[in-house]
């Protein structure tokens, strides 16, 4: 399988994941996403940013109605996007060292509980729930 098709494939099983657990009721409404990752030379940070946002509108179903970006363009990129119902989105992608494979930390908090992606360290999503008494 070609790299992009791979990561085409890889970033779809993961907005389904971060998805399903919004439309399950999983972790309520959803209201912050934190997104950090690396990515080789060869692909581009403003790219994978696109990726992550358009990951994110399907999560809080709609555009942001606010963004603002900043780093360099190239290596660096971060975007701090803000949605009407006033959930954001934290998306930062930065360049990976040479041999290092990369795949996102992400956190997604609801109003009562959270997922979170452990990137290389696990890669596996886990869910925590907040029990109300």
């Amino acid at each position: 399988m070609p790299a992009s098709s791979s990561k085409t494939f890889y970033l779809e099983r993961l907005s389904g994941a971060l998805v399903g657990a919004v439309e399950d009721g999983r972790i309520g409404l959803p209201r912050f996403v934190r997104w950090l990752d690396r990515v080789p030379e060869s692909i581009s940070s403003v790219d994978s940013i696109t990726d992550a946002l358009e990951i994110c509108n399907r999560v809080f179903g709609s555009q942001p109605v606010r963004e603002h970006r900043s780093g360099d363009g190239v290596k660096h990129q971060t975007v701090h996007a803000v949605w009407a119902n006033g959930s954001s989105a934290l998306i930062s992608f930065g360049p990976a060292g040479a041999g290092v494979t990369t795949e996102p930390e992400i956190m997604l908090l609801g109003s009562s509980g959270a997922m979170y992606f452990d990137g290389a360290l696990g890669g596996s999503p886990t869910v925590d729930q907040v029990v109300r008494s």
